[in-house]
C-alpha cells in the first residue's frame, strides 16, 4: 500500500501499526542496546516515521479522526516501553538514589554513593549502579524532579512514568505552539511518533525529556508574549541539564528586566536548596561554591564520541576547547536573535546542535533537547542527526563482548555524514527550487 495515495487515516493506521509492532518487538526479545537485532527494529520504526512524515508535510487537510488515531499511536509507542524493566545500570537508578539521598537530608553534590557513610540510602540496585563511584553531575532542577518522584514513589517504574508524563505534555505544549504560529496541528508528530524520542524516554528514561519540556514551554511562551512564563521555563530547561544555556541570547530584547530579575531569584533558589543539606565527611553545605558536582570533572576528562572537542583540545586544551563549545552555540543563538523570527524552530535548535558537536561528551540521549523543533526543513538535518546519533549504541554491544568504550571511528563517520548529507540534498534542491522559479520567470517576462 503506497502511502501518498491512500487516506490520511489510512495511512496514519499503517505507519503506526508498523511502528507498534517494531515496538512491541523490542520490548517482546528484551533486545540488549546496539546489538543487531535493536539497530534493525529501529530502523523499521524509522523508516514508518519517515513515510508518515513525508505524508504529514505534504497535507493540507485537518482530518481530526486521523489526528485522534496519530495522537493514540504515540501513546502506545510508549506504554509497553515504559512498562518494561530495567537494570542496575539505567541512569534511573542514579536519579533514584539522588533524590533518596536528598530525602535523607543528604546535599547530593557534596557526597558520593560508594562512601560506607551512605550505606543507608541505598537498595539492591544503587549498590550496583555504574555512578557509584563519582559525584552527581544533574543540576538542581532535574535534583528536584527526582527528589519529587522519589516522595510519590520510589521505584524506576515511577521515574520512567513521570518522565513519559512529561514527554506527553510536550506534545500537548508543541501543539499548541504549532496552533499559535498557524502551522498544521499534524506537525506535532515529528516530536510525538519520533522514533528516537519513543526510546530514550519510554526505554531509558532520560531526564533530558524534562529539560525538553521546559525549553518547548519556553519557546511557546516566549512567541505568545507570556515573558514571565517563558523566563522562568528556561531557567528551568538550564537548571535541567546545561545545554540550552546558550539560548539565552533569543531572550535579549524579548523579556523585560523585572522577568530577567526572576529567572535569576530562580536560579539562585534552585541551588540554594542544598545549601545547610548533610554531607558526611564534609561540612555541611559545602560545595566549593556553586554545586556543580561532576560536571567539571567531565569536562576535564571524560571523553564519548566528541570528536570536534578532542581536535580543538589537541591543540590547546580541555577548558579552551569546552568554551569554544559554548561561545560558538552563544554566537550562533545571537545571529539567529537578529535573524530569525521567535518563533522559528532553527532559532532554537540549531545553536545547542552547534554547541553540542564541539561537546566533550556526546551521548545519544543529549539531543532530545532538539527534539521538539525538528519539524522543519530548516533543522531536517538535526533530525537525521538524532537517528544516526543512535548508531553510538554499538558500543554498548561492543562492551558486553570485551570492547573498549570506545565509538569506532566508521561509526562515528556515519553519525556526522548523515546529517552533513541532508544538508547537502537540501541545499541542492533549494537551488533547484529557484532555477526553476526563475526559468519560469523569464518564460512569462
Amino acid at each position: 500500500m503506497h502511502l501518498a495515495s491512500t487516506s490520511l487515516s489510512a495511512a496514519t493506521a499503517v505507519s503506526g501499526a508498523v511502528g507498534l509492532v517494531s515496538v512491541l518487538l523490542l520490548v517482546a526479545s528484551r533486545t540488549p542496546l546496539g546489538s543487531p537485532l535493536f539497530f534493525s527494529l529501529i530502523l523499521i520504526f524509522v523508516l514508518a516515521y519517515c513515510a508518515m512524515l513525508w505524508r504529514v508535510w505534504h497535507e493540507d487537510a485537518t482530518d481530526r479522526r486521523a489526528i485522534r488515531l496519530a495522537l493514540l499511536f504515540a501513546v502506545l509507542f510508549r506504554l509497553p516501553l515504559a512498562l518494561a524493566p530495567v537494570g542496575a545500570d539505567s541512569d534511573m537508578v542514579r536519579y533514584l538514589w539522588d533524590g533518596r539521598a536528598q530525602q535523607r537530608g543528604y546535599n547530593p553534590y557534596a557526597v558520593v554513593p560508594s562512601d560506607p557513610a551512605m550505606a543507608d540510602t541505598h537498595t539492591s540496585e544503587s549498590e550496583r549502579m555504574p555512578s557509584r563511584h563519582v559525584r552527581t553531575p544533574y543540576p538542581p532542577a532535574a535534583q528536584l524532579f527526582f527528589r519529587l518522584v522519589v516522595g510519590i514513589h520510589d521505584s524506576t517504574l515511577a521515574m520512567k512514568l513521570a518522565l513519559v508524563f512529561c514527554d506527553m505534555l510536550t506534545i500537548v505544549v508543541l501543539s499548541r505552539w504549532l496552533t499559535a504560529i498557524g502551522c498544521s496541528e499534524w506537525l506535532t508528530l515529528a516530536y510525538a511518533w519520533n522514533p528516537f524520542v519513543v526510546m530514550e524516554v519510554a526505554h531509558s528514561g532520560h531526564i533530558d525529556g524534562l529539560g525538553a519540556l521546559w525549553l518547548a514551554a519556553a519557546a511557546y511562551w516566549l512567541t505568545r508574549r507570556r515573558t514571565a512564563l517563558a523566563t522562568i521555563a528556561y531557567v528551568l530547561a538550564v537548571a535541567t541539564k546545561f545545554l540550552p544555556i546558550v539560548l539565552a541570547p533569543l531572550f535579549v530584547g524579548r523579556i523585560r528586566v523585572r522577568d530577567a530579575a526572576i529567572g535569576m531569584a530562580l536560579l539562585a533558589l534552585l541551588y540554594l536548596q542544598f545549601y545547610g543539606l548533610a554531607s558526611p565527611g564534609v561540612d555541611a553545605g559545602a560545595t566549593n561554591g556553586v554545586p556543580l558536582g561532576a560536571v567539571p570533572n567531565v569536562v576535564a576528562y571524560i571523553r564519548f564520541n566528541g570528536p570536534v572537542f578532542l581536535a580543538i583540545a589537541s591543540v590547546s586544551s580541555a577548558p579552551i576547547a569546552a568554551g569554544v563549545a559554548v561561545v560558538a552555540g552563544l554566537g550562533a543563538a545571537a545571529l539567529a536573535r537578529w535573524q530569525r523570527p521567535v518563533a522559528d524552530p532553527a532559532a532554537w535548535a540549531w545553536p545547542m546542535a552547534i554547541a553540542l558537536a564541539c561537546a566533550p561528551v556526546i551521548y545519544p540521549w543529549y539531543l532530545l533537547y532538539l527534539t521538539p523543533f525538528l519539524w522543519t526543513r530548516a533543522t531536517l538535518p538535526l533530525l537525521g542527526w538524532c537517528f544516526s546519533g543512535l548508531t553510538a549504541y554499538v558500543v554498548w554491544d561492543l562492551s558486553r563482548h570485551g570492547g573498549r568504550w570506545i565509538v569506532p571511528a566508521g561509526a562515528q563517520a556515519f553519525e556526522l555524514a548523515v546529517p552533513i548529507a541532508v544538508a547537502i540534498a537540501l541545499s541542492i534542491e533549494r537551488r533547484r527550487r529557484v532555477l526553476r522559479r526563475d526559468s519560469a520567470a523569464s518564460l512569462h517576462s
